[in-house]
């Protein structure tokens, strides 16, 4: 059977399953990301609340291991990635990969 025109959709076209995406992360990144998307954002002077990002540290470019994650808010995940990680540290008085290491240590 041919068709005489293009396939009509009755809405835009979903690029990914939720569900299936939900699943690939979980898989991916183990429990220790799933408590930091759980958890409030790490900085101290933010008021962020869950849901935040999983942040490697170090990145997992560097090495960096899924045990290695610390709960960082958007716009502190961007701003790590942008100035880099001593810079970051320096301006909001943190130590990631001490808070990355206690945190795996209480799973």
């Amino acid at each position: 059977m041919k068709r005489s025109g293009p396939i009509r959709r009755n809405g835009p076209m979903r690029r990914s399953n939720p569900e299936r995406r939900a699943r690939a992360l979980a898989e991916a990144f183990g429990d220790q990301a799933a408590r930091c998307r759980a958890s409030a954002c790490c900085v101290p002077c933010c008021s962020a609340g869950p849901p935040c990002d999983p942040h490697h540290e170090p990145t997992r470019a560097s090495g960096g291991r899924d045990a290695d994650t610390v709960p960082l808010c958007r716009p502190h995940h961007e701003e790590r990635h942008r100035t880099g990680v001593k810079t970051f540290q320096r301006a909001h008085g943190i130590d990631l990969l001490a808070i990355a290491r206690g945190m795996s240590e209480t799973l």
